[in-house]
Order: structure tokens, then sequence, then C-alpha cells
């Protein structure tokens, strides 16, 4: 048994004015994708249209979803290749480190990925489901496509709705895989553990030696990250969990030394020595 964290037991003292400013203009931001997103203009529909085509695509299949922490220097990436795969952010880094490329590449934060790497996220040549507020930034493309963000933490099963945000893309990429029908989702790369401390959200500068990713200096001198959430995080993790197995589905945490205690823990290398979990 497991039990669902109470946000009310949030630290208060990490609700400060900066952050409730930063929050009130992302609310006021969004009101304009809002309106478009439930508008039925020819791009909105072809967008959604292209969402339903993934409804139930692998039903009864596994698939692992990869983080990008660093304990993906020390899991063997090659055994994925004939599994199905759902990758975040920058993830595609990886080729030339090891020529791992997921199946589907998501990224859902606007400010830190989206924006700060768009030239980069434009050119990726994967299937990929972007943030549907920066649209505008991208070139169109048959496997480009967009899923709107609510503000809401909670689990959302149809992708066709507004996703619960989660305070992570790792809870996006659960939201996928759901509506895609696996029955069985395995995380790797999901360390859950970071070499910061600070109020959550709030943006701070790189030195471009930080060492929360996959490589060191993941991002570069001057740019911008955001404190990670972990009660946050967990608190939407324990919404999907309850939500997959409420329908007979597993989620498992197959992360090298990973510090997140929502999920059924697995040895990676257990799950390749036959075709069963």
């Amino acid at each position: 048994m497991f039990t669902i964290p109470n946000l009310k037991n949030k630290k208060f003292h990490e609700i400060t004015i900066k952050r409730l400013s930063k929050a009130l203009k992302r609310r006021i931001s969004d009101i304009y994708p809002l309106i478009l997103w439930f508008v039925p203009l020819k791009k909105t529909k072809i967008n959604k249209a292209k969402i339903l085509s993934y409804k139930n695509c692998h039903v009864g299949q596994r698939c692992f979803i990869v983080a990008n922490g660093p304990s993906l220097r020390y899991t063997d990436l090659s055994l994925l290749k004939n599994e199905i795969t759902i990758g975040m952010n920058r993830i595609y880094l990886m080729k030339e480190l090891t020529g791992f490329q997921p199946n589907y590449l998501i990224v859902s934060d606007m400010d830190v990925q989206l924006k700060q790497f768009t030239e980069e996220y434009d050119k990726v040549n994967l299937t990929r489901f972007y943030n549907w507020n920066l649209r505008h930034l991208f070139t169109e493309s048959e496997n480009l496509i967009f899923f709107k963000e609510s503000f809401n933490p909670n689990f959302q099963p149809n992708f066709l709705h507004r996703i619960g945000s989660g305070k992570s893309v790792t809870f996006t990429c659960i939201q996928l895989a759901y509506f895609m029908g696996f029955s069985e989702v395995v995380l790797i790369g999901k360390d859950h553990h970071y070499n910061i401390s600070g109020t959550p959200h709030i943006s701070v500068n790189a030195n471009g030696t930080e060492d929360n990713h996959f490589i060191s200096g993941y991002y570069k001198k001057g740019m911008i990250w955001d404190i990670p959430d972990p009660f946050g995080e967990e608190y939407s993790y324990f919404q999907a969990r309850k939500a997959f197995e409420a329908v007979g589905r597993k989620i498992f945490d197959a992360t090298i030394g990973g510090n997140l205690k929502v999920f059924e823990k697995i040895n990676f290398y257990s799950l390749f020595k036959d075709d069963k979990i």
C-alpha cells in the first residue's frame, strides 16, 4: 500500500513573492494559447487528430521512459534496441555517446528547454511531442505534435485534454504512455536527487559544470535552469501509480541508484533475461 502525500504539507517558506509572481505571469501568458487550444481552427484540429492517432497504439506492450539523470552513464542503453522508448528533453545527445535514440521525444518545459534549445529541438528527427504554447517557434512537421498542459498536478489519462503539469517532464511521459496503452512502464535515468538546494521553481544561472544530468555541463554557462521540486513531483507520481494500478497496469523504477520511492523498484538488467518483467 502507498499513501498519496498531502499538498498541505508543502513547506510554506517555499511560497515566496518571487515564486507567486512567476506563477501569475505564466497564467496570464497562458490565456491566448489556451483559447487557441479550444478554438477549432484548421491547425488545431490537425494537431489533435495527430494526438488521437496515438491513442492505444501500444496496448499491452512495455515501454521504457528514459530520463536525463547521471545514472544513465552506468546504464547499458544498447539493451533497449528492441524496446519501445520514450525519452525527454536533450536525451538525443546520447546518440553521439552511445548510439541510443528514443522512439518518442517529449519536452514540456518552455523557458529552460524549448526556448534555450529551440534550434536543437527544431532539428531533431524523431516523433516529438512539444508544449503547445511554443508551437510558433518550430517548423511544421508530420512528426511534430503539440500537447497542452494545465496548472493542475493531477494525472490526466486523456492526452487530448490538458494534461497535468506534475512539476516534471517525466510525469508528462507517463501520461502519454498511459494514453498509448502501455501495460508496463519502466523508468530509467530518474535519479531524483540533485546537487542544488533552494526554493523550487526559482531560476538560477548555470555555471557550465552542473552535474545533474547524463553529461556534465548540460546547461552552458549563463543559461537558466529551475530548482527542482521533488515533493511536487512525488505527489503527481503517486497519482500516476494509482491511475495505472486501478486498471491493472504497472509502473516500475529501474533507475540505477535512483532515489525515487514512489514506484516498485526492479533491477534494470534483470528485465532482459526473458520477455517478462
